[in-house]
């Protein structure tokens, strides 16, 4: 009876921990989509205020929302140390002003659909820069698993047109979106070193104020920084970017890698390109010609195997393993 009544708690508690694993994916899966819709409010926000100024106004915003958390949860203290300046001005630069103005200005000129899609080579990116500056080491899968994706997005690029790609005659749009990537790439590869001396909140806090700053003095001499009166529905857009795009989804996407780690939630980021498309194809009638399937998919593998990679070589060691081990009880047989 006692045995029973262990095997009926071990039970419950396994069911227990299913449960909230499951939770987890589910606020994964939300966070992925918040991003994927992202972009449609970015497009429609900046036809009221330039991207610069949105920018500024977005990252004075969020910057403020997590001090103010900081300030709430009192364990973190609000200063950066002096040794952790210049890479959290550098992450400013790179994540804040160039990610954020390339892909907002972006916008302009191409899709929501591409700019979710390219936006979903992150992880290639990241790890070909890691490779370049970090000298860090890839299997040969994931090698495999940039190339595709990479080739991805030159199908994407060029609208599968053999002569686009011959004579470099792309969507200006969609090269800022890939340089907004290799933006958010240097970002988090200087944050992985930051964060080990700095919070989380206090990282990203301290690098929306240096990015903010940085595109404030650039839009003052190029003049696209100035104050224009927005609509209701411009607030609106621009309270989903600042709050539920930029403050919830990034709190929701820590719990999730904290709960299943950055592996399992990777996999979810193939929502966004998804959720993407299809609200570009069901708000604002965008084209999405089929050639542009194959770069999607090229993408789509290509990370899956970039973040993938050990898990697919894990299971295929177990299958020779376990094939192994019964061809072996087959001869002692």
């Amino acid at each position: 009876a006692e045995r029973v009544k262990q095997v009926l708690r071990r039970e419950r508690s396994m069911n227990r921990r299913h449960q909230a694993v499951g939770r987890f994916y589910g606020l994964l899966a939300l966070t992925a989509a918040i991003w994927g819709v992202q972009p449609l409010f970015i497009k429609l926000a900046v036809r009221e205020i330039t991207p610069v100024s949105l920018t500024v106004v977005r990252f004075i915003l969020i910057s403020a929302t997590i001090f103010l958390i900081m300030r709430w949860r009192r364990k973190t203290p609000l200063l950066p140390p002096l040794a952790s300046l210049f890479p959290l001005f550098c992450m400013g630069v790179t994540g804040v002003a160039v990610n954020n103005v390339a892909q907002f200005t972006g916008l302009q000129y191409s899709t929501v659909g591409n700019a979710t899609l390219i936006a979903s080579t992150t992880p290639a990116v990241t790890a070909l820069l890691a490779v370049l500056f970090l000298r860090e080491r890839l299997l040969p899968i994931q090698w495999l698993g940039i190339a595709i994706s990479l080739l991805g997005v030159l199908v994407l690029f060029s609208k599968g047109s053999l002569e686009a790609l011959l004579h470099i005659s792309f969507n200006y749009g969609d090269i800022l979106f890939f340089c907004a990537q290799l933006g958010w790439a240097a970002y988090m590869l200087i944050g992985f070193r930051v964060m080990r001396h700095l919070s989380a909140l206090a990282t990203t806090a301290w690098a929306g104020v240096f990015g903010a700053l940085t595109t404030f003095v650039y839009g003052l001499f190029t003049g696209e920084l100035h104050y224009a009166p927005l609509s209701t529905a411009g607030m609106a857009y621009m309270a989903y970017v600042v709050w539920v795009g930029g403050v919830c989804a990034m709190v929701f996407w820590n719990l999730g890698i904290k709960a299943v780690g950055a592996g399992q939630a990777a996999v979810f980021l193939n929502i966004m390109p998804l959720m993407g498309v299809g609200v570009g194809i069901a708000v604002l009638g965008e084209d999405f010609y089929w050639q542009e399937c194959f770069g999607a998919v090229g993408i789509l593998s290509g990370v899956y195997l970039l973040t993938q990679a050990r898990h697919i070589l894990h299971r295929r060691n177990v299958r020779h393993r376990n094939r192994y081990r019964a061809a072996r009880r087959r001869m002692h047989a």
